[in-house]
């Protein structure tokens, strides 16, 4: 049985047998049931924002019968977590980069106290994630680059680290081990990057006002990517 997209099965796939599970942006609770149904985990939450999404959860769980083992939470980002759950592991998959770093800043210690293992899926921003990851004592352990309905999706595995070291330019903009993998979609991926890229250059150079700060930083974009490819 599933009922995960592409997308979220890359997601499912890096979430480690047993973990305790927080996810956040649940989405009619798929990724959770999905994880118990195959016996990757036990116990999850399915954490929501606004009461529509959450009964739409709950139906789907209840459908399942999977009430005892997923508890579906009203709350602000990772605020469905509390200490005594033992929450080790947090999902976040479908929103901007920006808005995964704000949920993860504006996290309590409570909150995050047991959480080892982040995996996040952001569908723009991937090295504004990166950042926030090597910033706040996060090691990049794995990441999955797949193409799914002429959309790239990145999935980035994190544990905390008391050893983070610090990534290149390069390794921020297209991951450091998507980087080292360099699949068939990845290689697509940063092929259209670069003529995007270089489009852009040419554009810029005939604009009536001329750019030369962004110009010189989608150069360096180009070289990585060259060098890359």
């Amino acid at each position: 049985m599933t009922l995960l997209s592409n997308r979220l099965r890359a997601v499912a796939k890096m979430v480690d047998t047993n973990a305790r599970v927080a996810d956040i942006g649940s989405d009619h609770a798929y990724l959770p049931v999905e994880l118990i149904e195959n016996n990757t985990i036990d116990y999850a939450i399915a954490g929501e924002v606004a009461p529509g999404p959450m009964s739409r959860s709950k139906a789907d769980i209840d459908k399942f019968g999977l009430s005892k083992k997923i508890d579906v939470r009203l709350g602000d980002g990772l605020a469905v977590i509390e200490a005594a759950d033992k929450i080790d592991t947090v999902v976040i998959a479908g929103m901007g980069g920006i808005l995964i770093c704000d949920i993860l800043t504006r996290a309590t210690k409570d909150q995050l106290s047991n959480v080892k293992t982040l995996v996040l899926q952001p569908n723009i921003g991937e090295p504004l994630v990166r950042h926030w990851l090597i910033e706040n004592g996060f090691a990049i352990v794995d990441e999955d680059l797949l193409e799914d309905e002429h959309h790239d999706y990145e999935i980035i595995k994190a544990q905390r680290s008391t050893n983070t070291s610090e990534l290149n330019e390069a390794q921020y903009l297209m991951g450091p081990i998507l980087m080292k993998k360099k699949s068939t979609d990845f290689i697509n991926k940063w092929q259209r990057k670069l003529n995007g890229y270089q489009k852009a250059v040419v554009n810029m150079k005939h604009a009536k006002k001329i750019d030369t700060e962004k110009i010189h930083k989608m150069q360096q974009y180009i070289k990585y990517v060259e060098e890359i490819l």
